[in-house]
């Protein structure tokens, strides 16, 4: 296997440390399987592959030769599927070549060019058009992008690719969760006074009769006394 040169796009880029191979003769050159080494994290549509070695090839397709699949380096986990466009180099240099372009300061270096050895013609990656504003308002320079934020390549075909510059913006958009609704302020429920106890205090005893019949027994009693007061004069 071969040594590959790498070119990084950007200053921010050259402390990242980049090898590259291609592929072994028992591998189908239509693939143009190529095994790359970052010794750092790196961005490429959509998401961040951390240190470590992949295997960049073309998927299989009769129809499209620019899907850029990104494999380990056993070729055995597929990390990522991506949509690319016809790239083409001024010589045909004789080794493999992946370009970067600088990017913000929260984000690795991009993913820009692949180039397979011994040919002019290679592969610029597609990005989500958010993340290709971001990349190229640090890098200054254009990048490819889809208005699609599918992670599929079916999505990314579905949406439309233009060449954004460090002068486009996105206005992202923020949903807003509804308010949340107050709970009902509990109504207090009625106090009920209850109504006051009458105690009496007075020791009379009540009154159970009129005075109508004292006053004829007193009569009565007077006419008895007159009666015998009277026979005790005549005897």
């Amino acid at each position: 296997m071969r040594c590959i040169k790498t070119t990084l796009a950007a200053a921010a880029c050259a402390t990242l440390a980049l090898t590259a191979a291609t592929a072994t003769a028992q591998s189908s050159p239509s693939d143009r399987t190529t095994f790359v080494t970052f010794s750092g994290p790196v961005s490429v549509p959509g998401m961040t592959l951390p240190a470590g070695t992949y295997t960049f090839r073309i998927m299989d397709s009769m129809t499209d030769r620019h899907i850029v699949q990104i494999f380990d380096r056993d070729q055995m986990k597929l990390f990522t599927t991506l949509l690319a466009v016809p790239a083409e180099r001024n010589e045909p240099s004789g080794d493999s070549v992946i370009t970067f372009k600088e990017a913000p300061v929260n984000m690795p270096p991009a993913v820009h060019y692949w180039y397979y050895a011994g040919e002019k013609a290679g592969n610029e990656l597609v990005y989500p058009k958010k993340q290709a504003v971001l990349i190229a308002k640090a890098s200054g320079e254009s990048v490819m992008s889809v208005d699609s934020d599918s992670a599929s390549v079916d999505g990314y075909k579905s949406g439309k690719m233009a060449r954004v510059t460090s002068t486009d913006t996105v206005e992202d958009t923020v949903t807003v969760p509804p308010p949340v609704a107050a709970a009902p302020e509990a109504t207090p429920a009625p106090v009920t006074t209850p109504a006051p106890t009458s105690v009496s205090t007075s020791h009379e005893l009540p009154k159970t009769a009129s005075t109508l019949p004292l006053v004829g027994l007193i009569g009565l009693l007077a006419l008895a006394g007159a009666v015998a007061f009277r026979a005790a004069r005549t005897a």
